[in-house]
């Protein structure tokens, strides 16, 4: 097929929605499709650098940057939060103008909209009037009131978000349009899925929002030591902003039971830093907890094969993909029953606490704690669950699965049979038939 790819966020030097957009246009070609990225200069230099550099690999010839500007001053102030969004309208609307003039020489098959992945932020690109594809999109969740002490800013960092999204949602044309249009979209969690469906998409689906790269996964699961004899060994991954949910997790740690013998390494640093320590004496934990602050990206895949347990409860987000990372490496998860967690963490791979009251809420999560060190079984097999489902979640695996459903949708908004032409690939290229 001939693809159009809307990846506003294209950078293989990055991570995040960065990395996401180069994943997307980097299989979507391997499975044999030749591919226009639409996408900003920001990422020029580390894109054109590493298409030179796999020039050998059949991918690197499909693909097709077309870089978008906007004018200077909007440019200019993109170094503000605000100017952030306006930058991303704009090169919305050049994008679209870029886009009228390739599709009349191209004639695309199949447009796909990928980053940004935010619902409220749509794209101008159903006016294509071409099979439109949206996501995986985020964008429906909102922190849970209920546990607001642990988001200090909560009128800045959720009520004026929420706002915001609901402006954009109610007088922006193009969020409508875009999911009334589309073939299919992708929504990362259950929020986004029922938002999708309230605002008139005509086919939503849950789909895993974030693939692996092949050479994360080990052969075979890899056991941990036995526990007997020594500490729990937890760990904590992320950038220190509120709604990462750490200082929850130290809150819940400090209620553990004495008896219980555990360290918790936390690794990264953010914004409120400066208050990790602080959250540590508070719960009581100088000698249980370690903070490594930032830690280089290539040390992250040996602390998973470290640690017995990864404790992460974001009170808000599309998916963490410190989840997947963590089951491809065999390491159990302990999280909230909440957002994305609630589909793509199985109960196969970890335990998932309601959500109540922060009391009701860190006793759970302590509880858990004690449950999973009196039953080191059920660390084994809840790793090697995790380990298991995220052999489907590689980013061959997940790009070939969705742009299938994708295939489909297009065949069946058109009222023709279905050819499903694209390879559904597992780990390592085999096919894979699993549902998520």
């Amino acid at each position: 097929m001939k693809i159009l790819l809307s990846a506003y966020a294209c950078n293989p030097g990055l991570g995040s929605e960065e990395g996401n957009g180069f994943n997307w246009l980097w299989e979507t070609a391997s499975l044999g499709h030749e591919v226009w990225c639409l996408t900003t200069p920001r990422g020029k230099e580390n894109l054109e650098k590493t298409l030179a550099a796999r020039a050998a690999e059949p991918a690197a010839a499909r693909i097709h940057p077309v870089y978008i500007t906007v004018p200077k001053s909007i440019d200019y102030m993109y170094r503000w939060q605000f100017g952030v969004y306006l930058h991303y309208i704009a090169w919305q609307y050049y994008a679209w103008r870029e886009a009228k003039r390739l599709d009349q020489k191209v004639d695309f098959d199949l447009v796909h909209h990928v980053t940004y992945n935010s619902l409220q932020m749509a794209s101008w690109l159903w006016r294509l009037k071409k099979p439109l594809l949206l996501g995986p999109l985020g964008g429906g969740m909102q922190a849970p009131a209920s546990l607001r002490r642990y988001l200090p800013d909560w009128f800045k960092t959720e009520t004026m978000r929420n706002i915001v999204a609901w402006l954009l949602t109610t007088f922006d044309p193009n969020v409508r349009q875009s999911l009334r249009h589309a073939a299919l979209v992708l929504a990362a969690n259950r929020d986004t899925a029922e938002l999708a469906k309230r605002l008139g998409a005509r086919k939503v689906e849950l789909a895993m929002s974030a693939g692996q790269p092949l050479s994360l996964y080990t052969p075979a699961y890899v056991p941990r030591p036995a526990l007997e004899s020594r500490e729990l060994r937890i760990m904590w991954l992320a950038r220190v902003y509120p709604r990462k949910g750490l200082h929850l997790v130290l809150e819940a740690l400090g209620k553990v039971d004495q008896r219980v013998k555990f360290h918790l390494d936390i690794l990264g640093d953010g914004p409120v830093g400066h208050l990790v320590p602080g959250w540590i004496a508070e719960a009581g934990l100088q000698d249980r907890v370690t903070w490594h602050g930032k830690v280089p990206y290539d040390t992250i895949r040996e602390q998973y094969l470290n640690h017995d347990l990864f404790m992460l409860c974001t009170l808000r987000d599309t998916y963490a993909v410190q989840f997947t990372e963590a089951m491809a490496l065999g390491c159990p998860i302990l999280t909230l029953d909440l957002h994305a967690n609630t589909d793509f963490v199985p109960d196969t791979a970890g335990i998932k606490v309601p959500v109540s009251t922060p009391e009701e809420t860190s006793a759970a999560l302590a509880r858990a704690v004690e449950h999973l060190y009196d039953n080191p079984a059920e660390l084994e097999r809840l790793g090697r669950g995790g380990f298991a489902y995220a052999a489907q979640q590689s980013w061959p695996a997940l790009v070939s699965r969705l742009l299938h459903r994708a295939a489909l949708a297009s065949h069946e908004l058109a009222g023709l049979a279905p050819e499903p032409t694209i390879p559904r690939l597992g780990l390592g290229g085999k096919p894979a038939f699993s549902a998520e």
